[in-house]
């Protein structure tokens, strides 16, 4: 038996089940998510199994057919609902049945959300790697979406990332952007970051950045960490926690 297809609760359970039937362990078998637990009420809840085949990679080399990749399936869309990006490409790009899952289930929430906001918007992925996904919200006026600083866009991606973890044991980040703000808004940062280390040189003084974020302040770390003229370091806790250039010969 190289071949079987089981349900469980959750995917590990089905994982488990498959493993156990084949007499096999996770290095020598590829699993394809066939189906997942229906959706109640939008992305409230779920009804139903996780559905998996298990094939053993013994079994997949010495076949003659090539593999066939299998994406989580879709729902049918609604009338007047945003299309999601289909992500057949996803399984090629080495990305596991949880990023998959993990991906699926937060394109259906944003795709929903942004639909209940009056928002015609697409959910696409542009980057997946094993344990991280990011997702891209297209459209027009997407404003509403960022909000002041992120902040929106920042509440968003927090409830992308809980949707599609959700009873997993072992899930994947979720990244969200839309109209690029993250990477303006990390070019920015770089940019301010060599301007103030300037600063700190010419002035012989220490410069305080408050106000950043936890991601915010790393990528000021990661631009000036081979400046040999430059250190920088957090100090602080909390809300009040900043960001410090200092000259190294202060």
């Amino acid at each position: 038996m190289d071949t079987v297809e089981t349900t469980g609760k959750t995917m590990e359970e089905a994982r488990a089940a498959a493993l156990q039937q084949l007499q096999a362990t996770e290095d020598e078998v590829d699993f394809e998510l066939i189906e997942e637990p229906r959706k109640l009420l939008g992305f409230l809840g779920t009804q139903g199994d996780y559905h998996l085949r298990a094939t053993r990679k013994s079994a997949i080399a010495t076949s003659e057919a090539p593999a066939e990749i299998v994406a989580v399936e879709q729902p049918a869309a609604e009338a007047g609902a945003p299309q999601v990006q289909p992500i057949n490409d996803l399984a090629s790009t080495g990305a596991g049945p949880v990023e998959q899952v993990v991906a699926q289930r937060a394109i259906e929430f944003l795709a929903e959300t942004t639909r209940l906001m009056g928002l015609h918007t697409d959910v696409v992925v542009v980057r997946s790697e094993p344990g991280e996904i990011e997702l891209e919200i297209r459209g027009e006026g997407l404003g509403l979406l960022i909000g002041r600083h992120g902040a929106t866009l920042d509440a968003l991606q927090m409830l992308a990332a809980v949707v599609g973890n959700t009873g997993l044991s072992q899930g994947a980040r979720v990244v969200v952007d839309a109209e690029q703000y993250r990477e303006r808004r990390r070019e920015m940062l770089r940019k301010m970051a060599l301007q103030q280390a300037e600063k700190a040189k010419e002035s012989q003084q220490e410069v305080v950045i408050p106000d950043l974020k936890a991601f915010e302040r790393r990528i000021v770390h990661l631009t000036l960490k081979d400046d040999p003229d430059v250190e920088t370091y957090s100090e602080g806790e909390g809300d009040d926690r900043c960001i410090v250039i200092s000259p190294r010969n202060v």
